[in-house]
């Protein structure tokens, strides 16, 4: 019991240093750090005050260790403007965490909820509506559906294709992160791994690697090359966006207060904390609840000043969750405010936590694709933070982003908040290109065959990537994306119909060339450029990052791709920990210390 209490007085100085880093006040950080919102006596104290005033009473109120559901609510008349139409208008989720230090007890009282113990609830278990509860933050959240629905695009790996039968790869470029949330967080909570869950490609956007930021361009290429036996390298890729800013922001941020987001009300505290403390002065916030209906609970809120943050948070305080998820009717009245408020020189977007559980409404990804495409229209861009360990849709989210014009990105631990959601907010919410495509072609004289590792559901006919009228994914300021091609040598061979059929280039030394096709983002006419790959392309700690990582998702997936060079390449590595020597940051670390599940040299990255 002493273990459980100074773990989750660490986990409070965690989330404290968290606050503060933010910008927080100490005393906003302390109440951050040990109430979360969402619980129905929690709301219906914070309506009581003005907004200015709420974070001041509940820090108060916790320090005179006084319950909030003590007393009862009073009319709170003039107090809530700014916080809705009326206090009817508040529903969502609960959560204070008054008692900090109590067991981590469920109801039933056979102690605390454990892997072992998810059998004894039924699949089918559904739950819309929960009633206020007095237990430990932690044992509520447990209440929740303990179900094993999560749904996923299915993953079909591909073997090498041979060059004079397929002399180019074309695939969406994407910036997206959220497989690697995902897989962190089975990892986490002891579960297994499935395949569909293990998108090569977002394990390797989530690492930061050494790529150089365009010069007056839009992108940048980059390209490595790393020998392996048996006459095979590997062709390492990155694609690096400028770093762009708009003069303002018109934020719209989408909150799911359904009851299948009880149990992330914390990550998602941490990641609204982490929105707020993006917003300057003369930004414009609306944020608006749904569950089995919407709310609008800030209509075009002006950012004064950088003590504003703490204001929405107390805002954040006077929701409540519960209901079922009406996310189509949410996904309506975001567009409307976002349109309402629209900046012609700023960024414009919608931000969407949910765990992809819409069970009302519009629910089917045909249907949603239909939606968002037409919503889009209005020149918003929709990202995607997704959240949830049961029930978790995350083919649904794919489909919101991708057809949204928006990035895709999963948070589940204060970590997550912080690594995808903190660091990388310009590139979350700064749109600078949209339908970014990449088409690579290899030169036959060098090249035997070609295997592109990850991407299996973003590949494209080879005539797409000039096809305006095919979509791809969009890329954030500052954003990235990596590739990485297993190729086998060739002592020469037919030149290919294309760039290699030419006299001048068919008896060339070039390696290949790599093409990026993408549009402005409010644009409807494609930008081209490319880099061609040259015999002397270096390799440096990138492309042994990426092989690591590359060897741990294939493992993670059980797949058999992996030949005896990538086998003994793994053991090297993970061997009295090697792979430091090539994380290039604390930050990559981590993440691999996670991915291999080794023991980072650090206990926090904060």
């Amino acid at each position: 019991m002493f273990r459980e209490r100074d773990q989750r007085e660490s986990d409070v100085l965690d989330r404290f240093i968290y606050y503060r880093e933010l910008g927080y006040s100490t005393e906003t950080s302390e109440v951050l750090s040990r109430i979360t919102y969402g619980d129905g006596d929690l709301a219906r104290f914070a309506r009581r005050f003005s907004r200015e005033s709420v974070i001041p009473e509940i820090y108060a109120r916790l320090k005179a260790g006084k319950a909030f559901s003590s007393e009862p609510e009073t009319d709170a008349g003039p107090a809530l403007a700014g916080f809705g139409t009326d206090p009817a208008d508040f529903t969502g989720v609960m959560t204070p965490l008054a008692a900090p230090f109590e067991d981590l007890t469920d109801d039933d009282g056979e102690g605390p909820f454990t892997p072992e113990r998810e059998t004894a609830y039924p699949d089918s278990m559904v739950i819309c509506r929960y009633t206020a509860l007095s237990a430990s933050p932690s044992a509520a959240r447990l209440r929740m559906a303990r179900t094993a629905t999560d749904s996923y695009e299915t993953i079909e790996e591909k073997g090498a294709r041979e060059i004079l039968t397929a002399p180019t790869s074309t695939f969406r470029v994407t910036t997206a992160t959220a497989s690697m949330g995902i897989v962190f967080n089975q990892l986490r909570n002891g579960r297994t791994v499935d395949m569909s869950q293990v998108r090569i490609e977002e394990l390797l956007n989530a690492f930061r690697f050494d790529l150089r930021a365009p010069s007056g361009e839009k992108f940048r290429i980059h390209a490595e090359r790393l020998p392996k036996g048996n006459g095979r390298e590997l062709v390492f890729i990155g694609v690096q966006g400028a770093a762009e800013e708009k003069e303002h922001q018109n934020i719209v941020l989408l909150l799911d207060v359904s009851g299948s987001m009880y149990s992330q009300n914390e990550v998602t505290q941490e990641t609204a904390a982490a929105v707020f403390s993006k917003l300057r002065p003369g930004d414009t916030l609306s944020l608006v609840t749904y569950s089995d209906r919407d709310r609008i609970v800030l209509d075009g809120y002006k950012v004064r000043d950088g003590k504003d943050k703490e204001i929405l948070m107390g805002v954040l305080m006077g929701i409540e969750i519960e209901g079922c998820t009406f996310g189509s009717a949410g996904i309506a009245a975001a567009y409307e405010l976002g349109r309402k408020h629209y900046r012609e020189s700023g960024s414009n977007q919608v931000i969407l936590i949910t765990d992809g559980d819409l069970n009302f409404g519009v629910t089917e990804k045909h249907g949603l694709k239909g939606l968002i495409e037409e919503k889009k229209k209005s020149g918003l861009f929709l990202s995607v933070i997704g959240t949830g360990l049961y029930n978790y849709k995350d083919d649904k989210l794919e489909t919101l982003a991708k057809y949204g014009n928006g990035t895709y990105c999963v948070v589940n631990s204060l970590s997550d908040a912080d690594g995808f959601v903190n660091r990388r907010y310009a590139s979350l919410t700064n749109v600078i290109a949209k339908d970014v495509k990449a088409q690579v072609e290899f030169n036959p004289k060098h090249v035997k065959s070609w295997r592109l590792l990850g991407y299996e559901n973003r590949e494209l006919l080879h005539g797409d990537f000039r096809d305006d009228g095919v979509i791809s994914e969009p890329c954030g300021s500052g954003g990235y994306a990596v590739a990485l091609y297993e190729i086998e040598r060739s002592g020469g061979a037919a030149p290919s119909g294309l760039r290699y059929l030419r006299a001048e280039t068919a008896d060339s030394d070039e390696f290949g060339v790599v093409r990026l096709r993408w549009k402005e983002p409010l644009g409807e006419e494609s930008r081209e450029t490319e880099l061609v790959l040259r015999g002397e392309d270096t390799c440096t700690a990138n492309a042994r990052l990426a092989r690591l990582v590359y060897c741990a998702a294939e493992k993670l997936r059980g797949s058999d791709k992996l030949d005896e060079d990538d086998e003994r390449f793994f053991r090297d590595m993970v061997t009295d920990g090697a792979f430091r020597n090539i994380c290039g940051s604390p930050e990559n670390e981590e993440k691999l210390s996670l991915l291999l599940r080794r023991p980072a040299r650090r206990a926090s990255a904060f």
